[in-house]
C-alpha cells in the first residue's frame, strides 16, 4: 500500500493550506452560542468566497469535483488549522448530495445555491425520543391532504434547529407497511405553523442541539424527495455521505492535536515525568496512528471505486473510544485544575481540556451508537450468534 500523496494532491495541499492560513480567524469563537453561531457563518462565507466549501460537489453545482482523496486532504488541513466548523454542514454534507441524487431540477435550483453560501442553513429531523438507533422506529406522520402533507410528531439532537431555514424531515406516509417502508422523506420549512422548538442545554454548556415539536405542519407535496413511501432508502444515502470516511480523517486529525496539546500542558506542570502517565500517552499515541492507518486503507478503497463496507463501523467506535480515552486521561493528569473551563482563574490550556472530555461523552452516541457498532462488528463481521 501506498501511503503518499500524488504531486497534484500536495499542490492541492498547498493551496488550500495557504488560503487557511489568511482566512481562519485568530481570535477564539464568542463563548455566547448566538454570537458564535454568526462567527461560523461568517467564516463559511469567506470560504465560499474563494470556492472552497462544498468541495466534493459538482462543480455545475457550485463545488470543485474533488476527489475522494482531495476530500480527505481538505478535512485534515481545516482540522489541522483549527477552523471553525463550517455552519451549514448538515446542508453541505447531507442535504445537497441527496437533493443532486435524487431532486428534481426545480428542487435543485432552489435549495442548492443557498447552502453554500450560509444564506439559507439546514437541519436534519431524523431522530425521536423512541427512535435513535433505531430509526426505522419513527413515529413522526405525514398524511396527504390535497397536494400537501400534514406532519406531527416530535424530533429530537436537531442541530441548530433555532437559526435552521429548511430541514430534510423523515415521517411515515403508510402506518401499515413494515418498519422500513412507509417512510417518506420531505424538506420542511422551519418557520411554518405548528412548529416547536426547545432548546437543549449541554454538558459543555452550549445549546446546539434542540428538541422540535410539529403540530400539523403543513408541507407541500412538491418538497417530497423522491417517491412516497421510499425516504428510507433515500435517508441511507444521507447518512452514508455523514459518516463518510472524511469525517474520521477529520476526527484522528484531531485526536492528534489534542494529544499533542495534553502532552505540551503535562510537560509544562511536570505530569510527564509520571511513569504511568508516560506509558498512557505512548499507548494513545499508537492508537491516533492506527487509527490513521485505518483511514488510509478505507482512502485507498474509496479511491478504487470501492465502497467500504463494515470496516466503517470498526474506524467509527474505534475513534469514539479514542477520544474519550484522551480526553479523560488529560483532565486525570492535570488534577483539578484539568476540570475548569474557560473563565476560571486557573483554567488550564483556555479550559479546552475540560471542553473536549465533556464533548467527548457524546462520541459513542452521535454517528451511530456504541452498541449498535458493536453488534455490527460482532454479527455481520465476526458471525458471532446474537445474544
Amino acid at each position: 500500500m501506498e501511503f503518499g500523496f500524488t504531486e497534484e494532491e500536495e499542490r492541492f495541499r498547498a493551496e488550500l493550506r495557504a488560503f487557511l492560513e489568511k482566512t481562519v480567524p485568530r481570535e477564539d469563537p464568542p463563548e455566547d452560542f448566538a454570537a458564535e453561531f454568526e462567527f461560523m457563518r461568517a467564516f463559511q462565507r469567506a470560504m465560499h468566497r474563494d470556492g472552497w466549501v462544498g468541495i466534493h460537489w459538482p462543480s455545475a453545482f457550485g463545488g470543485r469535483d474533488a476527489t475522494p482523496m482531495q476530500q480527505a486532504i481538505f478535512a485534515e488541513e481545516m482540522a489541522r488549522a483549527r477552523a471553525p466548523q463550517l455552519v451549514n454542514r448538515v446542508g453541505i454534507n447531507n442535504v445537497g448530495p441527496t437533493l443532486i441524487h435524487y431532486g428534481t431540477e426545480e428542487q435543485k435550483k432552489r435549495y442548492l445555491p443557498g447552502i453554500l453560501s450560509a444564506d439559507e442553513i439546514w437541519c436534519q429531523l431524523y431522530s425521536e425520543p423512541d427512535a435513535g438507533s433505531d430509526l426505522a422506529a419513527l413515529r413522526t406522520r405525514a398524511e396527504l391532504e390535497g397536494d400537501e402533507y400534514v406532519v406531527t410528531g416530535q424530533k429530537v439532537w436537531t442541530s441548530y434547529a433555532v437559526q435552521s431555514r429548511w430541514a430534510i424531515l423523515l415521517a411515515r406516509t403508510d402506518p401499515e407497511a413494515k418498519k422500513h417502508r412507509g417512510i417518506s422523506y420531505l424538506i420542511v420549512d422551519m418557520q411554518a405553523d405548528g412548529i416547536e422548538i426547545r432548546p437543549l442545554r449541554q454538558l459543555t454548556g452550549g445549546s446546539e442541539f434542540n428538541e422540535v415539536f410539529l403540530d400539523r405542519v403543513r408541507v407541500p407535496r412538491a418538497n417530497r424527495i423522491g417517491p412516497e413511501n421510499e425516504g428510507w432508502q433515500i435517508a441511507q444515502v444521507t447518512l452514508a455521505h455523514e459518516r463518510g470516511a472524511n469525517y474520521a480523517v477529520k476526527e484522528q486529525t484531531l485526536a492528534r492535536i489534542a494529544l499533542d496539546e495534553f502532552v505540551a500542558e503535562a510537560r509544562r506542570s511536570g505530569a510527564a515525568d509520571d511513569p504511568v502517565l508516560r506509558q498512557e500517552l505512548a499507548r494513545l499515541h499508537i492508537e491516533t496512528e492506527i487509527m490513521r492507518f485505518m483511514n488510509l486503507q478505507m482512502l485507498s478503497k474509496v479511491g478504487r471505486g470501492i465502497t467500504p463496507g463494515l470496516e466503517t463501523s470498526l474506524v467509527k467506535q474505534f475513534w469514539s473510544d479514542l477520544s474519550q480515552a484522551i480526553g479523560e486521561a488529560s483532565v486525570q493528569a492535570l488534577g483539578p485544575h484539568g476540570i475548569l473551563l474557560r473563565g476560571s482563574r486557573h483554567v488550564r490550556g483556555s479550559g479546552r481540556f475540560a471542553q473536549r472530555m465533556l464533548f467527548s461523552r457524546a462520541a459513542t452516541i452521535a454517528g451511530g451508537t456504541a452498541e449498535i457498532q458493536r453488534n455490527i462488528i460482532a454479527q455481520r463481521l465476526l458471525g458471532l450468534p446474537r445474544g
